[in-house]
């Protein structure tokens, strides 16, 4: 499956035109239809923002590996066994995303989000 099929499944099961989608990620709706028919492909600030919105994997929306939905891979650490006081959701998904990645990977992320903060 290419990129663009990926999209498109995934705006499908979540009930939102292309429109919408096109709104919630601030680009216009022909760059969203050029997406999912392959005739271009978006940027990497775009599909991470297509990850958020869509509730998948960035790994599997980029290449089609790995799983899916993001809800699916989220791990919980019974309580009993924490030593620290949990961190807040969005930075253990940070941090289970990271420790996932291939040392390169890790390294331009690292990169970005210096550039970026």
């Amino acid at each position: 499956m290419k990129i663009g099929h990926r999209i498109k499944a995934s705006r499908e099961s979540t009930g939102i035109s292309q429109g919408e989608l096109a709104r919630r990620l601030g680009v216009s709706q022909p760059s969203v239809s050029n997406w999912e028919n392959g005739r271009s492909e978006p940027s990497v600030d775009n599909l991470r923002a297509l990850a958020v919105e869509l509730d998948v994997w960035f790994e599997w929306l980029a290449t089609g590996r790995g799983s899916r939905a993001y809800s699916s891979l989220v791990q919980q650490v019974p309580q009993e066994h924490r030593v620290q006081p949990d961190p807040p959701d969005d930075e253990r998904d940070l941090r289970a995303i990271y420790r996932r990645l291939e040392p390169g990977r890790k390294a331009a992320l690292l990169d970005f989000l210096k550039r970026w903060g």
